[in-house]
């Protein structure tokens, strides 16, 4: 039976949730027409993205390119993603903590900003096919991952040191100075930046960055009346509505006053990050 587009997400829980933050689902797997322009919008993590059928059409700060079946690493976004998803195809996204990869591979990922590369460049020795599972598409993912995905993690050290920093910037919307950053994990601001470029692919200023604008989004996604715009750039770090305007366009790739939530893949619950 043929059906229409539908967007799913599952939560996890620990240890998983050490790495993972949730599963995300493009399900087009019943559909004889393709779905375009869906937009995504960056939120300071990594995914895995494992898609069968027909294949994902993407375009965004990376470029243009085509994505058949297989497994994917995209890599931090900069900026809006837009994907069409072709007739009878169906994608299962592991959405991972931003510290997860250095838990997962002590490889650099500098230069993976805005990339989407074959999962092998991050995880070699990661299957090419999933035991099947029965139910949903995406069972299958979410059975390996999760019986899996702990055990390749080992115990690198710039996890705890990547984790804090990074959950400081979370819990502040990236509106704490990186200087304040690297006092309070307790390192300079050059390692930082090193650890940074080397593990995200991100300064620390660019992944707050990514925050900030982030927490406006929910702020303009929430039900009510619509907040005023200067009110919400001063709330989130900005000093005027212009820088604001600038920083909103370059990773939304739409002004705040003509954002429309309707046109992006928004989470169904919780915030952006």
């Amino acid at each position: 039976m043929l059906t229409a587009f539908a967007y799913r997400e599952y939560h996890t829980v620990l240890p998983l949730a050490q790495l993972v933050r949730k599963f995300w689902v493009l399900d087009n797997a019943h559909n004889a027409l393709a779905v375009t322009q869906k937009n995504l919008l960056p939120n300071g993590c990594f995914d895995l993205a494992f898609i069968t059928g027909s294949g994902v059409a993407v375009r965004g700060q990376g470029g243009h390119q085509f994505l058949p079946a297989g497994h994917y690493f995209g890599g931090q976004a900069r900026a809006c993603v837009t994907v069409d998803l072709l007739p009878f195809t169906h994608v299962t996204l592991v959405q991972l903590h931003p510290w997860a990869v250095a838990a997962l591979t002590p490889a650099s990922v500098a230069g993976t900003a805005d990339a989407i590369l074959p999962l092998q460049y991050l995880l070699p020795t990661w299957p090419p096919h999933l035991p099947p599972a029965p139910g949903l598409p995406e069972r299958a993912v979410l059975a390996f991952v999760e019986q899996h995905l702990d055990h390749l993690s080992g115990t690198q050290a710039p996890v705890s040191f990547l984790q804090q920093a990074c959950q400081l910037l979370q819990r502040t919307h990236g509106q704490l100075s990186i200087q304040a950053v690297a006092q309070q994990v307790g390192c300079s601001r050059r390692l930082l930046e090193k650890r940074f470029h080397h593990h995200l692919g991100l300064t620390p200023k660019e992944f707050a960055a990514v925050l900030r604008v982030r927490s406006a989004v929910d702020t303009l996604h929430r039900p009510g009346p619509a907040p005023a715009l200067a009110q919400v750039a001063l709330a989130h770090g900005f000093h005027d509505q212009a820088h604001f305007g600038h920083a909103f366009r370059r990773l939304v790739q739409q002004t705040p006053g003509r954002f429309d939530a309707a046109a992006y893949v928004l989470p169904l619950t919780g915030t952006g990050y």
